[in-house]
């Protein structure tokens, strides 16, 4: 019989000594209540009987949602039906009331800081003291971000510049508070201002603005598009006039090489030169002339015979 209860607090010991930490865990071990360590992935040992206690911190990506709750994602997205107006309902910098959701994703960097700095007893089924610090610090620098901008912005041109900074304020708060938690994400899911004209009359202006940014779009696809075929008619136009220059310049090379070597013979033999250039000039004037007589103006009793029936004569 005492062996068999010496093989079972044996037993006990071993099983209540070693335990398992998945590959997205950390581990932190107390000793009597108190920090001692924090293991990484694997199998690990500590002291048995409750001596050492066991936390586990998972290292996975976790986010909180504002304004509203996923209760199943999927296909189809379950959504909780109850009312998270108190969250979402913020009040602009020119006094109108718009509804902002967005949510916040974050890793535990430091599971001892997260154990440890802040109260961790419970306050609802779904969260902590932790939790509520997470959601509080998040939720008052989403609204002073909102609260300094105009709703258009808010609605618009600015979502990005608040998710940005609304990032940087929460990681520095939270880096103040050492609660051991690095923000990897803040987006702006939906923001709206409050439903009736109001609203209707923001949605004409989204509307036009979308227009105006179609508009655009488009008028810069059709731009592009031309400036190929208009740069290839420059290109074009350039080649011609300078193919149409060195032609020019060519011609003008030729002709003053012609007159050098003119005024060249004309040097030597004025007379020749001077007769040789007056036959070819009426050469050139009369090559395409047809039915023409040269007569000596300076004969007499001269009477000129023309063949009339040659063509052209009637």
């Amino acid at each position: 019989m005492t062996i068999i209860i010496i093989a079972g607090i044996a037993l006990i010991t071993v099983i209540s000594s070693f335990y398992t930490v998945n590959a997205n865990e950390r581990a932190v071990v107390t000793r009597f209540g108190r920090y001692h360590a924090t293991q990484e992935e694997g199998l690990q040992w500590k002291l048995p009987f409750g001596i050492d206690q066991v936390s586990k911190v998972t290292q996975l990506v976790l986010s909180k949602q504002f304004g509203f709750r996923t209760l199943q994602a999927g296909v189809s997205t379950t959504y909780d039906q109850r009312d998270f107006s108190s969250e979402s309902e913020m009040l602009t910098g020119d006094l109108n009331i718009v509804d902002v959701t967005w949510i916040i994703e974050y890793r535990i960097i430091n599971p001892r800081a997260w154990l440890f700095n802040v109260d961790n007893s419970r306050i609802s089924r779904e969260e902590d003291n932790r939790d509520k610090t997470l959601r509080d610090i998040t939720q008052s620098v989403v609204n002073q971000l909102v609260g300094d901008r105009a709703i258009l912005g808010v609605i618009s041109t600015e979502r990005d510049n608040i998710e940005f900074q609304a990032k940087q304020m929460i990681q520095d708060t939270l880096d103040f508070y050492d609660l051991g938690v690095s923000v990897t994400e803040v987006k702006m899911q939906q923001v709206v201002p409050p439903e009736g004209e109001v609203q209707d009359a923001f949605e004409d202006v989204n509307k036009a603005i979308q227009d105006r940014n179609r508009l655009i779009n488009e008028g810069e696809q059709a731009y592009y598009a031309e400036i190929p075929r208009i740069e290839g008619e420059a290109k074009q136009k350039i080649a011609e006039a300078e193919g149409y220059k060195q032609a020019r310049i060519n011609k003008a090379n030729a002709e003053v090489a012609l007159f050098s070597a003119i005024y060249e013979e004309y040097v030597r033999s004025p007379e020749v030169t001077r007769e040789r250039l007056y036959y070819e000039t009426l050469s050139e004037i009369l090559a395409d002339s047809e039915n023409t007589d040269l007569i000596d103006k300076g004969l007499d009793n001269f009477l000129p015979l023309k063949n009339l029936s040659a063509q052209g004569v009637q």
